[in-house]
């Protein structure tokens, strides 16, 4: 139950706001903002429907203070929005950055990989994105990615999984009510009987991940993100 209370916590949030969506445009001008404050409602059941999702607005992003990350796994397709609350540079390629969803849970991007997470249990606890963003340079590649994954016994396990980058030219994609011209990028990884793959779209303009769907680990599977406000 707690494994299962931890997935969905991501869009709990999410669950209290859908109520307000068709309310008065008061209701509808506070939700981002709204999102960004704990959630109280966590998704107990898998045999309950799926609230509809917030439509989000360019007058609601305006409203909301900061950056905006939207969420939305693949195993529930529901929705939930993150804000970035840290960032910094080491000695690695790009800028790591830190974003929280509603519930407290983390997602550690560098350059818009996904390199860990913290709070969903099967977490993703670090990973490498050197090999991975070398293959934004238009040219494909890829190599070693070494991974580290949480396991139920509270130890981790490092693996190494060998990836290939395709680039699959560019593609405009619509976010909110802006139309951003992007090269789409396709990484495949594999270790063993263990395969995944990741989608990328960096906007050709600023080099500014804006769109990707990424693995976390084999008992969370994918989750998608989509960058609403820089």
């Amino acid at each position: 139950m707690m494994r299962r209370r931890t997935v969905f916590a991501l869009i709990g949030a999410a669950f209290a706001l859908a109520a307000c969506s068709g309310g008065s445009g008061q209701k509808q001008d506070s939700t981002l903002t709204t999102l960004f404050t704990s959630a109280k409602a966590v998704y107990d059941s898998w045999g309950q429907p799926a609230p509809q999702p917030v439509v989000v607005t360019r007058a609601l992003l305006d409203q909301t203070p900061g950056q905006v990350m939207q969420a939305i796994p693949d195993r529930t397709g529901l929705q939930d929005f993150l804000r970035l609350i840290a960032q910094r540079r080491d000695d690695g390629p790009g800028v790591v950055e830190v974003w929280q969803s509603s519930d407290n849970i983390q997602f550690i991007l560098r350059d818009g990989v996904l390199v860990g997470t913290k709070g969903l249990g099967p977490d993703m606890r670090s990973a490498q994105a050197g090999a991975t963003l070398a293959g934004f340079d238009g040219q494909g590649g890829g190599g070693a990615r070494l991974i580290t994954l949480a396991r139920g016994n509270d130890s981790a396990q490092r693996v190494e999984f060998a990836c290939d980058m395709t680039q699959m030219g560019r593609d405009t994609i619509q976010i909110v009510d802006q139309r951003v011209s992007t090269y789409r990028m396709q990484e495949t990884c594999a270790y063993g009987g263990t395969t995944f793959t990741n989608e990328y779209w960096v906007e050709t303009s600023s080099g500014r991940m804006r769109k990707s769907r990424q693995w976390v680990s084999p008992g969370f599977g994918y989750i998608a993100f989509e960058r609403l406000k820089n």
